[in-house]
């Protein structure tokens, strides 16, 4: 198949989230997140940043009139931490300014105070522990069993296979604004604008036919924007919501390297019995997956995660 828009990228044509021309009056958005893995908030404090020159608003939990809940498979994943924060990069705070740079130097003056608690990162201790996102699923195929007794040969061992950063060529970000009936319209770099629009309905607690989604083309997704990219799309919805502007917030690579989810690293268990002619008669193989904080697509990824097969 032709791709009609090689034409337009090598010559720099080519419209992204930032060729966007700004509608007059767009603010500007910034997150600050935790800069610990796991604890409890004893104390936020955003004074010091709402009175920054250029601050328009600072939106926390307390200000989403629907539920703050961005989980696609399971609702496991606020948009803003409320008591509790889940991993190192989890969003608090956004903050609203009349520039990228004003909002940016607000995020580094709020202060927050977290008692830390346990880290688990390793998905063998949180099979453990009873802290595994879904329950283990197996799947078996033959007589897996009785294969065993027939295998001249039999090996065991654990394999590992190391997680790796989607890197997309655009990062993530939204530009969204306010249109007519009640409508708010979202620029979004995602591959799911589905999920954007169900998920901003889901937030604002508006129907779901108030929300557009306007995807033109992305800066190589590979599969990192499904829904990695919904929570940037409704942090622009949420305070173009309360504040009828345009509001943008397009990520620094790095923040987008810290605060959004990898493909998963693996380490898996595995036997494997084979025939005298090296044939293979019966495979085992349990696949531990670091899903990270909350669910986002991981069950879809992991299914099947534990395998049986016999001949």
């Amino acid at each position: 198949m032709k791709n009609i828009d090689s034409i337009t990228h090598v010559r720099g044509e080519s419209i992204y989230l930032d060729d966007i021309p700004l509608i007059a009056g767009t603010l500007f958005g910034a997150v600050f997140d935790s800069p610990v893995a796991h604890g409890k908030i004893k104390n936020l404090d955003v004074s010091g940043a709402q009175s920054s020159k250029g601050v328009i608003r600072i939106f926390t939990y307390k200000d989403i009139p629907g539920k703050n809940q961005i989980g696609g498979i399971i609702a496991d994943e606020p948009l803003l931490a409320e008591e509790h924060v889940h991993f190192c990069g989890m969003p608090v705070a956004f903050v609203v300014a009349e520039s990228d740079e004003a909002a940016r130097a607000a995020v580094r003056k709020i202060k927050i105070d977290i008692e830390p608690l346990d880290i688990i990162t390793d998905p063998r201790e949180a099979k453990e522990k009873g802290e595994l996102i879904i329950p283990p699923r197996i799947f078996k195929l033959g007589d897996v069993e009785n294969a065993w007794s027939q295998c001249e040969y039999i090996f065991e061992g654990i394999a590992a296979n190391n997680g790796q950063e989607h890197l997309y060529i655009e990062t993530q970000g939204a530009y969204a604004m306010p249109v007519e009936n009640n409508t708010i319209r979202i620029f979004s770099s995602t591959q799911g604008p589905t999920a954007v629009q169900r998920t901003t309905a889901r937030v604002l607690n508006i129907p779901m036919h108030n929300v557009e989604v306007d995807v033109t083309r992305l800066g190589g997704g590979f599969g990192g924007k499904e829904d990695q990219a919904t929570a940037w799309a409704v942090f622009c919805a949420l305070a173009s919501f309360h504040l009828n502007q345009p509001v943008k917030y397009a990520l620094h690579r790095m923040e987008d390297m810290r605060m959004t989810g990898k493909r998963h690293p693996y380490s898996s268990d595995f036997k494997i019995g084979l025939s005298k002619d090296l044939k293979i008669l019966a495979y085992e193989a349990t696949f531990y997956q670091n899903a990270g904080a909350a669910a986002d697509l991981s069950p879809a990824v992991i299914a099947p995660t534990h395998i049986l097969s016999g001949m």
